[in-house]
């Protein structure tokens, strides 16, 4: 059995108005003042926002992706 990918929140970084991958062990913190997401991009908690994505953090989704299982990933062909 393969291990489970590692829970993430997307969240928007009121820096660069982009939605990173943040780990959800981080986010439930409550103790945390900063967020650091897949991609190192570090942010005061005050500045994430939660809100519908719109833009989202093109390596934070690399990164994510790479974590999944490859008898988890969806391919295509026949």
């Amino acid at each position: 059995m393969t291990p489970p990918v590692p829970g993430v929140e997307w969240l928007m970084s009121a820096y660069d108005a982009t939605w990173h991958a943040f780990p959800t062990a981080q986010v439930s913190d409550q103790t945390r003042a900063f967020y650091q997401a897949l991609c190192d991009h570090s942010i005061p908690v005050r500045h994430v926002e939660r809100a519908a994505p719109r833009v989202l953090c093109a390596a934070c989704l690399v990164l994510y992706g790479a974590q999944i299982p490859d008898d988890q990933r969806w391919q295509m062909g026949g």
